[in-house]
């Protein structure tokens, strides 16, 4: 499963290593590329705590993302903690403006979503390269980056940082778009969307990439950010997919490879302080990944051989930061192939860890929920089943329809999403998440708890009261950002940006 910048032969060659897929599935993809082709959060290192403990300490953490220079400067919010919340509350805004390529909609390929930096200016890596927008949706600048970029771009400072599948990384000046400096990591780098991120001065980002799949990472390496000087790099035991590292603010960096196993590191060395490699789920592959929460960090992976098609599972782990043993797990009902958020959700009291699982495409009646747990136990908080998703030819939306345009001036042809962009929680609790669909969902949680006017777009799941907006095409992890006044989340194809 590939979910950015593809070659039917990046394609082929991830086949040969999900051997474990449905044979059925195998063969719905390519019979699409042959007609189409041209915490729980601890007070304490043993890992309780009393809910009001761990509130207090969650507050702290969100006092510091909201003191931070730019309100969204990475796909998952305050690099630091990545827990993918924001103190922004999603109240009367509604749609302001858009930006797709001139040419049209289907015409460019986005690489994740937008950063947002202090002056509320929005920065967009696609297929075409970066573009700079002011609040209104009028272009500031744009960079064409050292060969094509499929991930997203992070704000440093005055710096917007990226990376591209030639392996190199490269800073450019936030207000100008002047190249600053270009370092190559390594011959190439994978054909997943990752979202590299900085902190302390320091950038890490993925590169070089993997045989055993023919996509993702088998490096990672640190950059200092102002210089570009190569600091070190390090090989985990699986390759990393979509890598996006984390920061517990103490000197480390944390990250998860592609079969669910955990690493950390020392941020200024890159000398291993510990990693956890869950020995039941090798074998497995997901594209989802991890987020912090005080003294926790949980993943969303696959367990045993489970490479997240549908009617498989998944499964939700919490780790102590301190030393990465297992503080619980959870198995979920359908495949965990996204991100999760650590946040208050809106209606229950726990601190809640909020993942999305769902299948990858390729099938028909691809099956999806949006599950709050809570952070200390694993215990569920409430879920909210959808309804089964059916895109033509078993693909994601806009994907299909985007094909003959794309292939046509060579771009990308498809994005390739996974079933979920990764869920961000407001200031209010609610969830919100793009999904496969093409549609953002946004989850108030149980109906018996919300005090607001039901609207004729609502609806009840399970208990739950969510809200369903047709946005047009689907979604990558990093969709969605947030700054004061402002909600933005970019589809595979085309920004939307919605203001009070």
């Amino acid at each position: 499963r590939l979910s950015k910048s593809v070659s039917v032969e990046e394609v082929a060659g991830a086949f040969s290593y999900f051997s474990q897929f449905d044979m059925a599935l195998v063969r719905c993809f390519w019979i699409f590329w042959a007609l189409t082709a041209l915490t729980a959060v601890d007070a304490s290192e043993d890992g309780t705590c009393q809910d009001s403990s761990c509130s207090a300490q969650f507050l702290q953490v969100q006092a510091q993302t909201r003191s931070a220079n730019h309100p969204w400067p990475h796909a998952r919010g305050s690099p630091w903690r990545a827990s993918g919340q924001t103190p922004e509350a999603w109240t009367s805004h509604s749609l302001a403006w858009t930006f797709h390529d001139p040419k049209g909609q289907y015409h460019n390929v986005f690489a994740g979503g937008t950063v947002i930096d202090q002056d509320k200016n929005l920065f967009q890596m696609t297929n075409k390269g970066l573009f700079a927008l002011n609040s209104t949706g009028q272009q500031i600048w744009h960079y064409n980056p050292p060969g094509r970029s499929n991930n997203e771009i992070t704000l440093v400072g005055e710096l917007v940082l990226g990376t591209t599948t030639l392996g190199n990384a490269f800073a450019v000046n936030r207000q100008s778009g002047q190249e600053v400096w270009v370092t190559n990591m390594a011959p190439d780098a994978g054909g997943d969307c990752g979202y590299p991120a900085a902190h302390d001065g320091i950038f890490v980002a993925g590169a070089s990439v993997s045989l055993e799949t023919n996509g993702g990472n088998k490096k990672v390496v640190a950059l200092d950010a102002k210089q570009g000087t190569k600091l070190w790099e390090y090989n985990p035991d699986k390759p990393v997919w979509n890598l996006t590292p984390l920061f517990p603010g103490d000197g480390s960096c944390i990250f998860m490879d592609f079969s669910g196993g955990m690493y950390r590191l020392n941020l200024a060395t890159g000398a291993e302080i510990w990693k956890t490699l869950p020995p039941s789920s090798r074998e497995s592959f997901s594209d989802g990944g991890a987020g912090l929460g005080p003294k926790m960090v949980y993943s969303c992976s696959n367990p045993k051989n489970q490479t997240g098609s549908e009617g498989s599972v998944g499964i939700v782990r919490a780790f102590h930061v301190s030393n990465g043993t297992e503080a619980w797990y959870v198995e979920t009902p359908m495949p965990c192939n996204s991100y999760p958020s650590i946040g208050h959700v809106a209606g229950v009291e726990p601190l809640a860890v909020v993942v999305v699982p769902g299948s990858f495409m390729g099938q028909e009646n691809l099956h999806g929920e949006i599950l709050a747990l809570d952070a200390a136990t694993g215990a569920t908080l409430w879920s909210h089943p959808v309804t089964p998703y059916s895109g033509p030819e078993g693909q994601a939306a806009g994907d299909f329809e985007g094909f003959p345009t794309r292939a046509k001036e060579k771009l990308q042809p498809v994005c390739l999403p996974a079933h979920w962009s990764a869920p961000m929680i407001d200031g209010n609790g609610v969830v919100i998440v793009g999904r496969s669909d093409g549609k953002m969902y946004k989850v108030y949680g149980p109906q018996s708890s919300f005090k607001g006017t039901v609207s004729s777009n609502m609806s009840v799941s399970n208990g739950t009261l969510a809200e369903v907006v047709p946005i047009g095409s689907a979604f990558l992890h990093g969709a969605l950002g947030a700054a004061p006044g402002m909600f933005a989340i970019s589809s595979c194809d085309t920004l939307y940006v919605f203001k009070k």
